[in-house]
């Protein structure tokens, strides 16, 4: 499933590699687009538990999200 993540406290591309790595990082889940800028990102996910993972992760180095 692909989910739509507001993600506070990135400010440049490098904010953006961590988070993808960070992402990648969670069996079942894989960035598939983040916008510094927007403050977005769009992952896939396989069900709601792995949402959650990677919404840990996210928030593990350092961001908040929304």
């Amino acid at each position: 499933m692909e989910s739509k993540i507001r993600i506070s406290g990135m400010h440049c591309a490098s904010c953006e590699k961590i988070l993808t790595m960070a992402v990648d990082e969670v069996e079942g889940a894989k960035m598939l687009k983040i916008d510094h800028k927007s403050g977005e990102a769009k992952v896939e996910a396989k069900d709601a538990e792995t949402l959650a993972k990677v919404k840990k992760a996210i928030e593990a180095e350092g961001y908040k999200t929304a």
